[in-house]
């Protein structure tokens, strides 16, 4: 046999032999459930972090530009999420705050209630709350199992579309109720989740009632990128502030949300300028818009007086600015009542 009959040999029997599978072949789906897509490490952690940032936004401690990107990734998550959204969840049942749990159980309710696939209901409602042990919440991850379940049996009888349950314990996920018969704590929960028109019912209402949820809830719509909503949260939490009293208010000079210390300089510098010493403290808030709220009332309340500092101080010029500012409050003390004097040490 010639070398050329060889190699065409060799190459007619290669064509006719089956190619080789790809054994790094990506697999179809989730391993969490048939109807989701297979994901990376690298892109369940995306999904994971975009959640996290959600929950730093909801209780505060993002804000401006940051907040609203967070909030609008989070928005976007579709079905894929389901997962990082479980974890996330329950994350969020083991910290104080309400909203997030609140929301995040109302976007699983929201994505669940499109799913046909009874692996990934059977997914949720097993995880839903695992590892988290006593919590305040517990009551709202109850009642997202108890929907979860509702439409896996439903699947399983053959019927589809959404399944509305009757009722809730928290009614976090019913038909929405008119606020005027709604506590302060449904007030406050739905706040977190409702938007547009209701939204601004529910603010109206709540900053009517008294207890500890009101502050928080619009101190939250305080912050929120809708500028309209922002102003209102602002205005009704000056209003529902200035109706407290002046322990409650310093109380609020201290108080882990940005928009109640923010609101709290506010009010004191339009109804309770006795407090005004309280405000020099806040002019090294590690929050540049409260240092600037602070020096804002305090200009405010000396009519004009500036001792500063600048936006752009450093720590000493803080410093210096704050002597300053003391000097000026136990002078306005010491004319006002001379038996009086101003020691920060007691205060």
């Amino acid at each position: 046999m010639t070398t050329t009959t060889l190699v065409l040999t060799l190459a007619l029997f290669a064509a006719d032999q089956p190619a080789p599978k790809n054994t790094k072949e990506k697999p179809k789906h989730s391993p969490y459930a048939p109807s989701l897509p297979y994901l990376t490490k690298e892109e369940e952690d995306k999904l994971d972090k975009i959640v996290e940032r959600y929950i730093q936004y909801d209780i505060g401690r993002l804000q401006g530009k940051e907040a609203a990107q967070a909030l609008k990734d989070f928005k976007a998550l579709g079905p894929e999420a389901i997962p990082s959204l479980v974890r996330g969840l329950n994350r969020a049942a083991q910290i104080e705050h309400s909203c997030p749990v609140l929301v995040i159980a109302k976007k699983l309710d929201h994505l669940l209630a499109a799913s046909e696939d009874p692996e990934l209901l059977e997914y949720v409602k097993d995880n839903i709350g695992s590892g988290v042990g006593p919590t305040r919440h517990a009551g709202i991850l109850k009642d997202l199992r108890f929907v979860v379940s509702l439409r896996k049996n439903a699947l399983a009888r053959g019927e589809r579309g959404r399944v509305n349950p009757p009722s809730t314990s928290h009614g976090t996920l019913t038909r929405p109720r008119s606020p005027q018969v709604m506590s302060v704590a449904e007030l406050a929960e739905a706040a977190s989740i409702e938007r547009g028109p209701r939204l601004r019912a529910l603010l109206i209402e709540l900053e009517k009632r008294r207890g500890e949820e009101v502050g928080p809830a619009l101190a939250n719509a305080a912050a929120s990128y809708d500028k309209e909503i922002q102003k209102l949260g602002r205005d009704l939490l000056d209003r529902h502030l200035a109706r407290q009293s002046e322990a409650a208010v310093k109380e609020k000079l201290h108080h882990e949300l940005v928009e109640l210390r923010k609101a709290a300089t506010r009010v004191i510098a339009a109804k309770m300028p006795r407090l005004g010493g309280e405000l020099i403290d806040l002019l090294g808030d590690d929050k540049e818009e409260v240092r600037a709220a602070a020096h804002e009332a305090l200009v405010k309340l000396s009519r004009g007086q500036d001792f500063g500092p600048a936006a752009n101080a450093d720590k000493e010029q803080i410093a210096e600015a704050q002597t300053k500012w003391r000097s000026w409050w136990e002078r306005k003390n010491t004319l006002s009542n001379p038996s009086s004097r101003y020691n920060p040490a007691n205060r």
